[in-house]
């Protein structure tokens, strides 16, 4: 029997088991609503693996960033970019991008009120006065566009409301920091709605919890405010138009890299044994320009370019919803601008060898309308098309001066414009079963324009304009020494591709449901555009195709007020896109890495015993492996150089748990306790697609706690809360440059924070 066969099999029959226990009469559970079908519907009819984080989930949690997600969603990671803290990774069941330029598409998508956010530099954004999050897991090619084959995050941002009502939220916590988050919201006029939101983080520079050892300083900025305003306009009970506005500034300093020396003090052109052996020893290792770092704490450096960070975006949104009688018209427009300027210290030491300068502007344009069914007809569907214009200028230096004797400047402008047309339809039969099939054609075009070159140039124009040799157009023809000549292959991309889901839905009855689908989807070819010193290492990379095959059950539980959910996949994965040094390349690039074979379990379990007492608990099992690749890595201790098949995808660990517990106790007849507690283990995993051992994370622990005092119908609460109780150290990327530049660079995850904060609902 297969592996995907096995698999679900396992499913069925724990499924199957216990499936008796849930054919009760409905108890008074909680309906949890989701649009992930782009309707309305009750989270346990949804043919689709998905967590759900309510508005007041999301408070008690202290979710300020799209990160902070992952610790309480099964099967997925966050990760900070390879070079720093301002590109966000997402990644589920081991699916995801490490990329950090900012030409790249994400292999999640994420939406904010169901408009795409086109590049992980964009997802560092403030999570505010939220409705609700959905996280869909598996490939979400069908219904909401390019670019999901991981799945899709949707953040839905709480409405206006035709009462008047608001919020204010404000604390302080360990380095410094203070916090602050209000809402108001209600009626302007008899028909139009208004509601203003605010967010802000402030943090001094002195008190962060990553020193500087070179310059003394200890960064720890953060100032940042995220603004939304929204109008809605009601003229009837079958039309509105909601206009919204989201404006987001940031400006931080960002923890140091951590400098992994990798080289034989007394041989430099050699690994280290330490190294080699599987372990980081700085001292019996070196860099090749014989620096190791010197201390053994983990969040102290020595850099002599201290990183910062500041962002910008102004965001728009306008959404139409026109009830035409036995269907739904919606119209969706966004406009985002955004922008990014960061410096970094790639080699984390006090030498010139690697010192970047990073600036990305995007502008990001896009439509979609589609049109509903209601329930008159035999059959539920949705028909529509989308549109996207996306523009990017990315720019960085990176000075090499004392390690190859050069600075080199690099960047791409690129813009991408994609166009779909979808449906989807759903049949059901026998009053027990649903057939759901859906297509989406995609004609996306991209252009793409860049280069490295010697010398430190303000923007990509100037570079050209400069007329300076081009590094990444080497190696030189005879007839034009020094310069470079034109590429091998034209810098523009045209992909057609044919996403697809079916999928057979089983209701014996109103607390069992089981599934089985299949699906495909892709992710978009490019060009890298990282520092590149070869014509060979510019090649555009192609697209990425994903096919899944899940099967699964949701079931409830009346009596015991209990919902069980689990999913079984397989994921035949081919053209999988990764970043990293391949051979003795001295830059990481993007590529495509060969083809991926990963299978898996996931299962969440909520409990309510008591309505003062409730428990959550999820768990992941993933094996991947890259099962054939054309990539040659010579391995650290010489010899021939093989491929990477057989290793593991990078950020795709063996299994996480997750779980909380919330429990308000009674301490009068006015006042309750509320006392919570939540925890993620996560499992071993790599961190880049060459399985080095001395950069594996071996697996954490995180528990967060959270205690709160307020009356029990009362406008107000007051609350203590730590993130990180045992203060954990963990790897959450790296890169690795040990045999061409001589070192690696890690990012570590955040150590111990702790705050208090003070909330009144009106």
């Amino acid at each position: 029997m297969n592996e995907r066969a096995l698999t679900g099999l396992t499913i069925l029959l724990l499924a199957a088991a216990i499936s008796p226990l849930a054919a009760q009469e409905s108890s008074g559970l909680e309906e949890i609503t989701v649009t992930a079908t782009r309707r309305a519907e009750n989270l346990q009819e949804v043919a689709n693996s998905a967590t759900v984080f309510s508005g007041s989930d999301i408070a008690h949690l202290g979710i300020l960033q799209p990160r902070d997600l992952a610790e309480q969603t099964p099967g997925m990671l966050t990760k900070f970019g390879p070079n720093g803290l301002a590109t966000v990774g997402f990644y589920i069941r081991g699916v995801g991008i490490n990329d950090f330029t900012g030409t790249v598409d994400p292999s999640v998508g994420i939406y904010v009120d169901e408009i795409f956010m086109p590049t992980p530099d964009m997802l560092n954004f403030a999570v505010f006065d939220m409705e609700r999050v959905e996280v869909l897991r598996g490939p979400q090619g069908t219904l909401y566009g390019r670019n999901s084959t991981a799945g899709a995050v949707n953040f839905i941002v709480a409405k206006p409301t035709h009462d008047l009502e608001g919020y204010i939220r404000a604390g302080g916590g360990s380095y410094g920091t203070k916090t602050t988050e209000a809402a108001v919201s209600g009626p302007l006029t008899e028909h139009l709605l208004g509601r203003v939101s605010f967010a802000g983080q402030w943090a001094p520079r002195d008190s962060g919890y990553s020193f500087n050892q070179f310059d003394g300083s200890r960064l720890g900025r953060n100032d940042s405010i995220a603004v939304r305003g929204q109008l809605q306009w009601l003229p009837t009970e079958d039309f509105n138009i909601r206009l919204s506005y989201t404006y987001g500034d940031r400006k931080a300093d960002q923890p140091l890299l951590q400098h992994v020396a990798a080289r034989d003090p007394a041989n430099r052109s050699q690994i280290c044994a330490p190294v080699l052996a599987g372990h980081r020893a700085e001292g019996a290792c070196v860099d090749l320009l014989g620096y190791f770092e010197p201390s053994s704490d983990p969040y102290t450096g020595n850099s002599n370019l201290d990183p910062y960070l500041a962002m910008h975006s102004s965001d728009v949104a306008a959404t139409i919803e026109w009830n035409l009688g036995r269907a739904t018209l919606s119209s969706i427009t966004g406009f985002d601008n955004f922008t990014k300027r960061q410096t970094q210290d790639i080699d984390a030491s006090p030498n010139i060898a690697a010192d970047n300068r990073t600036f990305n502007h995007v502008r990001n344009v896009s439509e979609e309308i589609r049109l509903t069914s209601d329930k008159s007809f035999p059959v539920e569907w949705i028909v529509g098309a989308d549109y996207a214009h996306t523009t990017v200028n990315w720019f960085q230096t990176i000075d090499l001066t004392q390690l190859a004797g050069i600075p080199t400047s690099n960047g791409a402008d690129q813009t991408t414009q994609a166009s779909a047309v979808f449906g989807q339809i759903t049949y059901p039969f026998l009053q027990k079963f649903e057939l759901t099939g859906g297509l989406r054609y995609t004609d996306e075009k991209r252009e793409w324009n860049g280069a490295t070159f010697v010398g430190t140039f303000p923007n990509l124009g100037a570079a050209f304009a400069s007329g300076a040799p081009i590094l990444s157009q080497l190696p030189l023809p005879a007839s034009d020494p020094g310069k470079g000549g034109p590429l091998d292959f034209p810098n523009s991309l045209d992909e057609k591709k044919v996403d697809y889901q079916a999928g057979f839905k089983y209701k014996p009855n109103d607390n069992s449901m089981y599934y089985i689908s299949t699906s495909r989807a892709f992710r978009s070819g490019g060009f890298s555009s990282a520092v590149l010193f070869s014509q060979d290492a510019i090649a555009p990379y192609g697209p990425e195709t994903l096919t899944a095959y899940e099967i699964g059950a949701k079931l409830t539980f009346p009596a015991a007020r209990l919902r069980f959910n689990t999913s079984g996949f397989f994921y035949d994965f081919k053209g999988f896109q990764a970043t990293f040094v391949r051979a003795t390349e001295a830059s990481a690039r993007l590529q495509n890495a060969g083809n991926v074979h990963s299978r898996g379990l996931e299962s969440s379990l909520e409990w309510f015993p008591t309505t003062r007492l409730t428990a959550n608990i999820g768990v992941s099992l993933l094996h991947s492996e890259i099962v054939s690749s054309d990539v040659v890595l010579p391995p650290l201790n010489g010899g021939p150089a093989t491929t990477i098949a057989g290793n593991e995808v990078p950020n795709a660990p063996h299994y996480t748990l997750n779980g909380r517990v919330r429990y308000d106790a009674p301490i009068t007849s006015d006042y309750s306790l509320g006392i919570q507690g939540d925890f993620v283990k996560v499992g071993a995993h790599f961190l880049e697609p060459n399985n080095r051992t001395v950069l594996k994370e071996n697996g954490y622990f995180l528990l967060n706690g959270r205690l709160s005092l307020s009356p029990n119908k009362g406008p107000w609460e007051l609350a203590a809360w730590v993130k990180n109780l045992t203060n954990e150290t963990y790897l959450s990327a790296a890169q690795d440059l040990m045999l061409s530049l001589g070192f690696a660079e890690v990012v570590l995850g955040q150590p111990r924070t702790w705050g208090v904060e003070a909330e009144y609902h009106f």
